[in-house]
């Protein structure tokens, strides 16, 4: 189509630079059905009569229905600032085959047929505004200048402000750690003087009831002697037994009066100890009264930095701010922290950002959502559907629906549990696979389905969710739970170590459940800490901090040695929590007390570890990296992801738990 008219037809159009995206579909001029498949192109002409378009890989078909030109064209523009796409009705004015082979590329010049007055004058608009463009910029740019001076002055002075309040933050946590370590330290060696003096009362004991033999002897000895008077032999005998026995008589009140002085000796000492700890706790509770505002605003900025990097198109929350093969990566567990810390915090709007996404724009496949999405265009990065991800969506929603009493998300959580018990009835034991194309078996998933299904059926009261918690109550029982050790399997046939499956057979089942299916809480976490427990290095900035908390695995298999995690050692401070209320219920207010010291002292530890954001978005706000080494093998199939020093939405949330005793595998 080369024709004069053609020329003519391409007049009306006005040259663009900008390019943006087309879709379109052929329809029958008569009858209005579709003829094609909706394809996309990208704009090369634009103006008030039509467009020009820039059409690749044109099949067959599609080309004879261009060449015919009789088929109405159904159009959808996406111009660049405008929220609301264009619509119109257009006819084939003519084309142009550019490219032949494979891939093709074809131009078709499209006279509109029907589209709305204010439309074309916003297409028109936006053609024109190109030719002002510079004009505009250079007013822009002197503005942009302007503004970017003001608040460069201003975002310096609140950066350096957020920066100097973590600073604080951190040199108050490691004196505040330090103070409640040395009474854990003071509390230990008062248990270990007292058991000494138990087992020296014991000793004593012992030797009493030796010289009590002894005197028997001695007794026997002197009547013997008597009847023996006579018997010089015998005699001369028993004056060695009586010897070898007034010896040992002697020789054992020696010992008695030794371990009396000891004893004295440690009472004296556990007085000086509860002395040192008494002055230890007045430090303490005088250090408390300037940590705990700058505790409290610290936590409040992590929630801010959570806030931030939240993109108000898609409302995904992104997961990791400094890893760079990570950038703008959104995954689906990630997710359902940054929307529980919202809804902690009672943010209802910024909560339902994220679960709007997946009520209405997040695609599914294979029944469910997929592991990660991106947070700008909200397409799928990663295809791999895992039960987990999917559980933990749900829960997030029933705990925003219990908070605000909004139920608009909740058939998409019931959607989650009707696919997860569809996999639960597949296996012949009710256990639930790690997704739809795996054969293993998780332990933490079928925790994080157990108290899903219980938050379900107290928010609708179905009988079905409460017979599937039932269901997989009896598989962890089958299969979680080492009595060897108190060690809980990581999955089924697994005895591999795993702490957070430590941490969600508490928060998920309950200490009391537990212990009534034959498992103690307590010897439960005694195996973690005994195992699971680190103090590393960690590189912050240009100095060493020492940082205790828990590895992802038993440090001693793993190869890397051992790596604090934010996010594992925060979960490990909710069981203290829970273990703090569980105790003080039964009135154990001993036990109770050391369960809430060593939650205290974990998340000072935690809190050493709190880094000032660097990125722009970031102000300067704290935030926590997810664990103190990058790009290690967690023992556990996957790698920590590059950010020591950036932050990380999980670490950073359940560090917003820790601080807030919130458990989010039960509905409260």
């Amino acid at each position: 189509m080369g024709d004069k008219s053609e020329t003519i037809e391409r007049r009306k159009y006005i040259r663009l630079n900008v390019i943006f995206p087309v879709e379109f579909q052929f329809v029958d001029p008569e009858t209005s059905g579709s003829v094609s498949e909706i394809r996309q192109g990208f704009t090369r002409d634009v103006g008030k009569g039509g467009i020009c378009i820039e059409v690749n890989n044109v099949e067959e078909s599609l080309e004879q229905i261009i060449k015919e030109g009789k088929a109405k064209v159904d159009v959808r523009l996406h111009i660049p600032l405008s929220v609301p796409e264009t619509k119109a009705v257009a006819k084939i004015a003519w084309y142009e085959k550019i490219q032949s082979g494979y891939p093709n590329k074809y131009l078709i010049g499209l006279s509109f047929l029907q589209i709305d007055p204010k439309d074309s004058r916003r297409i028109y608009f936006h053609a024109q505004r190109k030719i002002l463009t510079p004009a505009i910029i250079a007013v822009f740019f002197f503005f942009l200048v302007l503004g970017s001076a003001y608040f460069y002055a201003t975002g310096f002075r609140a950066n350096s402000e957020n920066k100097k309040l973590v600073e604080d933050l951190n040199k108050l946590s490691t004196k505040k750690s330090e103070l409640e370590k040395n009474i854990l330290d003071l509390n230990n060696k008062q248990e270990e003087i007292g058991c000494k003096i138990v087992t020296n009362e014991d000793e004593i004991e012992g030797y009493r009831a030796k010289i009590k033999d002894l005197e028997k002897v001695t007794g026997d000895a002197k009547t013997k002697d008597k009847l023996i008077v006579y018997l010089k032999e015998d005699k001369e005998k028993m004056k060695t037994i009586m010897k070898h026995v007034l010896y040992q008589r002697a020789r054992f009140n020696g010992e008695i009066k030794n371990l009396d002085k000891e004893n004295i000796y440690l009472r004296n000492r556990i007085s000086r100890l509860l002395s040192q700890r008494t002055l230890t706790e007045g430090s303490l509770k005088d250090l408390m009264s300037f940590f705990n505002p700058i505790e409290e605003k610290n936590i409040s900025n992590m929630y801010k930095w959570i806030k931030n990097h939240q993109n108000m198109r898609t409302g995904l929350v992104m997961s990791s701010e400094g890893d760079k093969n990570l950038v703008g990566w959104a995954f689906t567990y990630d997710q359902s922290l940054a929307c529980q810390s919202f809804t902690l915090m009672i943010d209802g709007e910024n909560a339902k950002g994220i679960l709007n996404f997946y009520k209405d724009v997040a695609e599914t496949s294979e029944g469910a959502f997929a592991n990660a999405y991106d947070i700008y265009t909200g397409k799928i990065v990663e295809y791999n559907v895992l039960s987990g991800p999917n559980i933990w969506l749900g829960i997030a929603i029933a705990q925003y629906t219990k908070k605000f009493k909004d139920e608009e998300y909740l058939l998409v959580a019931e959607d989650i549990a009707r696919w997860l018990i569809m996999m639960q009835k597949q296996d012949r034991d009710f256990g639930i696979r790690g997704g739809p194309r795996l054969e293993w078996f998780s332990i933490e998933h079928n925790l994080d389905a157990y108290a899903f299904f219980g938050m379900l059926y107290k928010i609708t009261e179905d009988d079905t969710y409460l017979e599937a918690q039932n269901r997989t109550l009896n598989w962890l029982k089958k299969n979680s739970f080492s009595r060897v050790g108190y060690n809980l399997n990581r999955g089924k046939g697994d005895a591999t170590i795993a702490t957070n499956t430590f941490a969600w057979a508490i928060a998920a089942i309950g200490p009391k459940l537990l212990k009534e299916s034959g498992m103690d809480p307590e010897q439960i976490l005694d195996f973690a800490e005994t195992n699971c427990r680190v103090k590393v290095e960690y590189i912050k900035k240009a100095e060493k901090v020492k940082v205790a908390g828990f590895d992802f695995d038993k440090y001693e298999h793993v190869a890397m040695g051992g790596i604090v995690s934010s996010e594992w050692t925060s979960q490990m401070i909710l069981l203290f929590r829970i273990m703090t209320d569980y105790y003080k219920e039964n009135r154990e207010f001993n036990k109770a007390g050391d369960y809430d010291k060593k939650a205290n002292f974990y998340l000072s530890e935690i809190e050493k570890m709190v880094i000032s954001s660097p990125s722009i978005v970031g102000q300067g706000y704290g935030c926590l990296p997810y664990a103190t080494q990058d790009d290690v093998d967690t023992g556990h199939g996957w790698k920590v992801s590059n950010g020591t020093k950036t932050g990380s939405t999980a670490g950073t949330a359940y560090a917003i738990f820790a601080k807030y005793s919130y458990n989010p595998l039960t509905l409260d």
